[in-house]
């Protein structure tokens, strides 16, 4: 299967070595808007962790709870496309009024993206807001929007994007006496401006790209105690939908004029994810956690491990 393709003749074979390098970062592009899931994610996990089942201690007056979260992962596409990736999150939150809590966050994170046809990295910061509330401690809802900045490199080539999104969740715990079940929806909407790239003689045409994301599925919480010390196991299966393209486009041109048509390789716009977690209580405002997330299709596979410290002083 050939990873991408595109007219040949509209440019002589110089040209097109050149191209590769356009061709990675469109490819990249296609990337980031589905790796704004992990901030976003990180959001969600922390207000699940602080609001909902068998949540961390409620902070005391004059607390400041504060949280870190730090991650790898790796992917994989049948045809020899793969990413590698790490981050780092901090944010820090507080109670506000009723049954609400918010706060923000600030992610670093890095990726490279490996083709037999070329290799792009991608550089990200985002910043963002969150929020969560309960109602009747059954029903709960959770919102937030981030803004990011994106450097994308090719080697000799760079460009930059920028993203804005915003996102939600609504759930509905069903309590039992040793767990908790609780079924949930989210819903993501993404922007991606990406700017455009000069190099090579080659000029890679600027884009705004739009995104979608759509999950449902079930969570699963259960606490225990060993040794006097409260651990808490989480685990998630969902069903993720990109309601967007599942592939984009871009163009190229020459300084003669000549156009080199992109497009980039067809991902899966439906995969299943599953979310495991474990979570343990150092002592009265110390909490460790370590979670796995791994989201599959028919011809890809992405895996995820993090670990994250959350504090109050």
């Amino acid at each position: 299967m050939r990873l991408w393709s595109w007219p040949l003749g509209l440019l002589s074979a110089l040209a097109v070595l050149p191209a590769q390098a356009e061709q990675a970062l469109l490819e990249q592009r296609a990337l980031l808007l589905d790796d704004s899931r992990l901030p976003r994610e990180a959001a969600l996990d922390r207000l699940q962790q602080v609001r909902f089942a068998f949540r961390e201690a409620q902070a005391e007056p004059g607390q400041w709870p504060v949280w870190t979260r730090a991650y790898g992962l790796r992917g994989s596409w049948d045809g020899g496309l793969e990413r590698h990736g790490e981050g780092l999150i901090v944010g820090l939150d507080r109670p506000l009024a009723g049954q609400w809590i918010g706060g923000g966050l600030l992610s670093l994170s890095r990726s490279r993206l490996d083709a037999d046809d070329g290799a792009a990295n991608s550089d990200d910061t985002h910043v963002g807001l969150y929020a969560a509330t309960r109602v009747y401690n059954q029903l709960g809802f959770k919102l937030g929007a981030l803004y990011g900045q994106h450097r994308l490199d090719s080697g000799s080539d760079h460009a930059s994007a920028r993203s804005w999104q915003l996102f939600g969740e609504s759930s509905f715990a069903i309590d039992f006496r040793d767990f908790t079940l609780e079924p949930f929806a989210g819903l993501a909407l993404v922007q991606l401006d990406s700017g455009a790239l000069r190099s090579n003689g080659m000029r890679l045409a600027g884009a705004d790209e739009e995104g979608g994301y759509l999950t449902l599925g079930w969570r699963l919480a259960a606490p225990w105690y060993w040794q006097q010390r409260k651990w808490v196991g989480r685990a998630s299966l969902a069903l993720r939908q990109d309601l967007g393209s599942d592939r984009l486009d871009g163009e190229a041109t020459t300084d003669s004029g000549a156009v080199l048509q992109l497009q980039g390789r067809e991902f899966e716009r439906s995969s299943l994810r599953l979310d495991l977690g474990l979570d343990h209580q150092l002592r009265g405002d110390i909490y460790l956690g370590l979670t796995y997330a791994g989201q599959y299709a028919e011809d890809a596979r992405d895996n995820a491990l993090a670990a994250r410290l959350s504090l109050k002083f």
